[in-house]
C-alpha cells in the first residue's frame, strides 16, 4: 500500500476588470494552469512535506511562480476523487498587470519541481467541478477577518 499524499494547489485568477476584480458582470475571471511537459494542464501546487503548515506549501508555490501568497489565507475547496492524494485548493488570490505577465510566461523554473513548467490562462469556463467551486468561492466568500483582542 503505498502512502496517501495531500496536494496543495493554488487557484490564481486574473480578473476581466482589474479596478472591480469582484465584478464579473463582462465575464467569470482567467485561471491560471500549468502542466510539466505533457497534458493535463492543472492548477500549480506542491505536496505537502511531512511537518510543513499548509499555508508554507501553498507559499512555496507562489515563490515557484514568482508571486506572492495574499494575506487571506483559506482552502477554497477539496479533491476526494483520488484517495491516495487528496488536494486542497487555497486561495492564490488575483493578479493583473506585470504579475500577470509573469505568470504566463511559456516556461519557468521551478524550485519544487525538477523540470520547468509551461503556463497559461484559460477561461474560467468548462473546467472541472472543483476548480469551478474554488472560483466560486473566492469570487463570492469574503475572506474571515482576524479576531484580534
Amino acid at each position: 500500500m503505498s502512502a496517501r499524499q495531500l496536494r496543495v494547489a493554488l487557484l490564481i485568477w486574473k480578473p476581466r476588470n482589474p479596478h472591480a476584480p469582484d465584478d464579473v458582470t463582462s465575464g467569470l475571471p482567467q485561471i491560471l494552469l500549468v502542466h510539466d511537459g505533457a497534458p493535463p494542464w492543472y492548477l500549480p501546487g506542491v505536496i505537502l512535506r511531512p511537518g510543513e503548515l499548509l499555508l508554507s506549501a501553498a507559499a512555496r508555490t507562489a515563490c515557484a511562480l514568482g508571486l506572492q501568497l495574499p494575506p487571506r489565507h483559506r482552502v477554497l475547496a477539496t479533491d476526494f476523487r483520488r484517495p491516495e492524494r487528496m488536494t486542497l485548493v487555497v486561495d492564490g488570490g488575483w493578479t493583473s498587470g506585470t504579475d500577470a505577465r509573469v505568470a504566463a510566461g511559456e516556461f519557468s523554473p521551478c524550485h519544487c519541481h525538477p523540470t520547468p513548467h509551461r503556463r497559461r490562462w484559460v477561461a474560467s469556463e468548462g473546467l472541472d467541478d472543483v476548480i469551478t467551486r474554488a472560483l466560486h468561492a473566492a469570487l463570492t466568500t469574503p475572506p474571515r477577518k482576524e479576531n484580534r483582542p
